[in-house]
């Protein structure tokens, strides 16, 4: 399984962190001009810290990812969903979804 890194990079080593993801809790979704959707779903104990790290970052705040340990790329932070309530097989899960924006170099 593969694991991908989302990291808050703040400027201060105090409020720089960094949160791992195994893969299948992941669903990605590319949109136009270098937005992604990230889709998150599973069980409310594995999410919530997940959903905690993304609901205290700041509108524009720098978010690079790594899929994989393929290398970071950079992203910054445009949103996040509330959380739903779903089943799957029977069993409760939460989902919500995180909206990146591709940070583009200007040359």
């Amino acid at each position: 399984m593969a694991k991908i890194a989302f990291y808050r990079v703040s400027g201060s080593k105090k409020k720089d962190k960094l949160i791992e993801v195994d893969d299948k809790y992941i669903g990605l979704q590319n949109r136009r001009e270098g937005a992604l959707i990230v889709k998150f779903r599973g069980p409310e104990d594995d999410l919530m810290e997940i959903h905690d790290f993304f609901d205290a970052l700041d509108d524009a705040e720098s978010v690079p990812v790594d899929i994989d340990s393929t290398g970071p790329v950079e992203y910054y932070f445009r949103g996040i969903s509330p959380l739903s309530d779903e089943t799957d097989e029977g069993f409760p899960i939460k989902t919500f979804d995180v909206t990146l924006q591709l940070r583009r170099e200007i040359l």
